[in-house]
């Protein structure tokens, strides 16, 4: 098993948070949460910075080198958040918070070095290795510290934690444009890593893991035996209660009061419902995530300056790309709410048709010169894309148990590692060829 075991004094320690000052309430948690997933996502924004890095390290500011860094720092993020989850699981979130902060600035520090100098492999070394390895060890031990506290509303809990990464987004689409206005490059790196670092470094004090045995609402909780035939009567997600075993402590609970599974990890990472869930989780993450980093350059090529008749894009880039973040902040929270009501298999099946629906049309979109409906189409699916990180923790825990979400959360972000470096760079290849051989809009 891979779970945190505080000793006595650990125990007593934790009854009190932000340097033993304030005596902890498990509510404190998800406002912390907020601010620091609200941090990490800045890295949502990073297509603000492609064209200005672009130009100063290139000449070109369409030249799509600088995307490459964001493709490196979300591979990093799923390969480091899948080593470091049974580490993370089994020690104190604070502890390791604190170590994805101090790396994740450090990473900045690096960013603001390279572009200083106008070294693209150093930026990649910075931002994409170093940054990355601080998303991924940080953005776990947050989310999982939170959901926890809340076992009867995983969903939402880590819905409203993730939300501040998409919050990340929201704002620092327009941080960083104020920055780059204001300053230059290298400066803003810096005090962007400097203002994430403050805030973070405040927020982690009033995270802490849940005393032992903390079920307020008196969830269910299945022995070895029950597990084994709650697991095999289930396909993906689609635990009915009611089915495993007819006992009355498992019948007529809701979707939110699934009973608490003890497995060990082998056995999580053995069952076929496991990496279903991660197919599932690669098809709902990988269309938005190429998006997310080119929206930018997809609106200046498709609908703006870029195009055979240039125009003016009835809507700026970095708004577009804020807004974006806005429904991606949204649906963490909303879709974590729905899964908590009607089940997560159900919420993850209606969020996956949606997405499906969307592609479909965004071609139609295009061809007839559509902005709006483009742009439209592209914040439904980000809203779905948002929904799936918001629900997955609560999957995860539901499924496999409370003592693997870290591990099982942190494997499950390898497929954003995937969808980050093999759609995302094959996106931008067949973009800048079709862009080089004169393939631009109306």
């Amino acid at each position: 098993h891979t779970e945190y075991q505080p000793s006595p004094e650990q125990i007593e320690k934790d009854r009190f948070v932000f340097f033993g000052l304030v005596r902890c309430k498990p509510w404190m948690a998800i406002p912390a949460g907020i601010l620091i997933q609200f941090c990490y996502g800045s890295v949502y924004a990073w297509s603000i910075f492609n064209a200005p890095i672009n130009k100063a390290v290139a000449g070109d500011p369409t030249h799509g080198s600088a995307e490459i860094t964001f493709y490196i720092a979300l591979g990093v993020l799923g390969v480091t958040a899948a080593i470091f989850g049974p580490w993370i699981e089994t020690n104190h979130p604070r502890k390791s918070g604190i170590i994805g902060l101090v790396v994740f600035y450090s990473g900045h520090l690096t960013s603001a070095l390279a572009v200083y100098v106008r070294m693209i492999s150093l930026l990649y070394f910075g931002y994409g290795l170093v940054a990355g390895i601080g998303l991924g060890i940080g953005y776990v031990s947050t989310i999982d510290a939170v959901s926890k506290w809340w076992p009867r509303a995983r969903g939402t809990a880590a819905g409203c934690a993730v939300m501040g990464f998409g919050g990340g987004s929201l704002a620092f689409s327009a941080i960083n444009k104020w920055l780059i206005d204001n300053t230059n490059l290298s400066l803003a790196f810096l005090i962007l890593g400097s203002l994430n670092f403050v805030i973070m470094l405040v927020s982690i004090q009033f995270i802490c893991p849940p005393p032992p045995g903390h079920n307020p609402d008196g969830i269910p909780v299945l022995d070895s035996s029950e597990c084994q035939q709650y697991m095999k009567s289930s396909a993906v997600g689609t635990h009915d209660v009611e089915k495993p075993v007819q006992n009355p402590r498992v019948m007529r609970t809701l979707a939110a009061e699934r009973p608490t599974l003890h497995v060990t990890l082998g056995e999580a990472l053995q069952s076929r419902d496991y990496w279903l869930l991660y197919a599932a989780f690669l098809a709902n993450i990988v269309f938005c995530l190429v998006i997310i980093s080119n929206l930018p350059r997809i609106i200046h090529e498709i609908f703006g300056m870029g195009r055979r008749v240039p125009r003016e894009p009835p809507l700026p880039a970095y708004i577009a790309v804020s807004i974006e973040g806005g429904f991606n902040m949204l649906g963490r929270v909303v879709v974590g709410l729905l899964s908590d009501v009607v089940g997560r298999k159900t919420t993850f099946l209606l969020i996956l048709a949606i997405q499906i629906v969307v592609i479909s049309f965004v071609p139609v979109a295009i061809h007839a010169d559509s902005f709006w409906g483009f742009l439209a189409l592209v914040w439904t699916a980000t809203l779905c894309y948002g929904g799936g990180f918001g629900m997955i923790p609560a999957f995860v825990s539901d499924m496999f148990g409370i003592n693997n979400t870290s591990s099982c959360h942190g494997i499950l972000l390898t497929a954003w590692s995937i969808a980050s470096v093999t759609g995302g760079l094959i996106f931008t290849g067949v973009l800048n060829h079709f862009l080089s051989h004169g393939g631009h809009a109306w």
